[in-house]
């Protein structure tokens, strides 16, 4: 991929440099100014053809000889690198992907993690790319997902279609790290209704959550705030604070 992209730089700096010595070449030789002089060497080089400019002299000709043969192959291998570039990438996907399904079909008892944010990624980082299945709606954290080789499923954890694209029914357990916490219980709900004897752990965000996560079915509840609060009192070397959820 590296050299793909190098050919496709040198390229077009291949072609920047003939286009500047076109039009240094003519305003030596037709005695053109500068903005003539490119025009001149723009229409030589793309081969648009002559109108009201054209050579004059033979060193003339023989210099535009030249400049024709030397753009047309490098235009040629700059079309050539850029393609090439563009069919690298798409097949790079297409192997990646299929890849991901194959990986997914073959999963069984796996973890599902719902929500690559703040939390969602420090999760995934110490669960592991194996036996972990990754959703998420926001299309570059999905990149991000499959950048990082994790089993990834693009698409709302609301939406029963995308838990059972990340094999639901087969996991052990679900994690659920999502922003809101309406999307968490409504996520813990679906997950329940696809497959009543998995484990869910749930991060709540707001004080009330956590016994509304428990009642729709969560098996385990983190309070972030009550956590944070916490912790930061036993800093303080006070009391553990009370929580807040």
């Amino acid at each position: 991929m590296r050299t793909k992209t190098k050919n496709l730089f040198y390229a077009v700096i291949l072609i920047f440099l003939v286009v500047v010595v076109g039009t240094i070449g003519y305003t030596q030789l037709e005695g053109l100014n500068l903005v003539d002089a490119l025009y001149f060497t723009i229409v030589t080089v793309s081969s648009v053809g002559y109108g009201d400019i054209k050579p004059s002299t033979p060193e003339s000709k023989i210099f535009t000889i030249f400049l024709i043969l030397t753009g047309l192959i490098l235009l040629f291998y700059l079309v050539s690198a850029l393609v090439s570039s563009l069919v690298e990438v798409s097949l790079l996907d297409i192997l990646r992907f299929r890849r991901i399904r194959e990986r997914l079909r073959k999963m069984k008892n796996h973890v599902i993690l719902c929500g690559y944010g703040d939390v969602g990624t420090l999760i995934a980082e110490g669960l592991g790319t194996k036996g972990v299945v990754v959703i998420d709606k926001d299309e570059e954290k999905f990149n991000e997902i499959i950048r990082k080789e994790f089993v990834g499923v693009h698409g709302d954890s609301t939406n029963p279609q995308t838990l059972e694209a990340a094999g639901i029914k087969d996991a052990k357990s679900i994690v659920i790290a999502l922003d809101s916490d309406p999307d968490a219980v409504y996520t813990i709900l679906t997950a329940k209704e696809l497959n009543p004897d998995i484990e869910i752990y749930v991060r709540a965000n707001e004080k009330g959550s956590s016994s509304k996560m428990k009642r729709a079915g969560a098996n385990y509840v983190i309070c972030l705030p009550a956590v944070g609060s916490t912790e930061l009192l036993k800093a303080m070397d006070l009391k553990e604070g009370k929580k807040v959820c």
